[in-house]
């Protein structure tokens, strides 16, 4: 099975779905982790370019870290929008290239501008894909070929778990130290985090996991929303 999750930064997936991505890998499915804005205003001290750069090398190697692919958009911080046309061709080619069986993003309700619009965008889009006349030319030649289907889609934890109540969840007991290790990859963002926060990220990621396995009954463990919306639902169970 092809996966993609799609976050608005690098470090949004490793924190609130790295361990079913590990799962994903390690049961053989092919895991995409896509950022669609290079974090490039998080930080008090590196300048926007230089941090862009950072914090791409440091998604890469947390994908690194379970063997996933990582990709990204190159979108400012701040600047995710659902409503841009451009934005739009580039999630939409996105879709056609990886072509996913079952793709993850963002709650449209969690505590900020660019999370919120990714979720709209990735929802927006994973139709738009399956549109054969959507989207622009190649220089060489016709669109890029459409989607077989609308793809599923799960909704990922908000930050902190706040307002979210899992319909599903997934065990992320054996691959927990895989979760720390990934969200360590991007030690910019943990520094940015408790600077700008005061939040100790590997310890909410800890502390969010626990409750979450205490509700499903293991150790640790994500938890998730499907979109139930129509083409979208299927009878079977996707998640590891």
């Amino acid at each position: 099975m092809r996966v993609l999750a799609v976050g608005a930064h690098p470090g949004d997936l490793e924190i609130l779905c790295g361990g079913t991505l590990a799962r994903f890998v390690a049961e053989g499915h092919s895991v995409v982790m896509c950022h669609v804005s290079d974090g490039n205003c998080g930080s008090f001290e590196i300048e926007p370019p230089q941090l862009a750069r950072v914090r791409s090398e440091e998604a890469a190697a947390a994908a690194a870290v379970i063997g996933a692919r990582h990709e990204h958009l190159g979108v400012n911080d701040g600047e995710v929008s659902a409503a841009d046309r451009s934005q739009q061709h580039l999630v939409v080619q996105l879709f056609r290239d990886v072509r996913p069986d079952v793709v993850i993003t963002h709650s449209p309700d969690d505590y900020m501008v660019d999370h919120n619009e990714t979720s709209k965008l990735i929802f927006d889009c994973s139709f738009l894909a399956s549109l054969p006349h959507y989207g622009p030319k190649s220089n060489d030649g016709p669109k890029s070929k459409a989607t077989a289907e609308v793809v599923p889609l799960y909704y990922m934890e908000t930050l902190g778990g706040i307002g979210f109540a899992p319909h599903e969840y997934v065990d992320i007991s054996a691959v927990f130290h895989q979760k720390v290790a990934m969200l360590e990859a991007h030690r910019s963002q943990l520094q940015w985090l408790s600077e700008h926060d005061q939040v100790d990220m590997v310890d909410q990621i800890r502390t969010v996991a626990r409750y979450r396995g205490y509700q499903c009954g293991v150790t640790y463990a994500e938890g998730f929303v499907p979109s139930r919306v129509w083409l979208r639902a299927r009878a079977y169970r996707l998640l590891p």
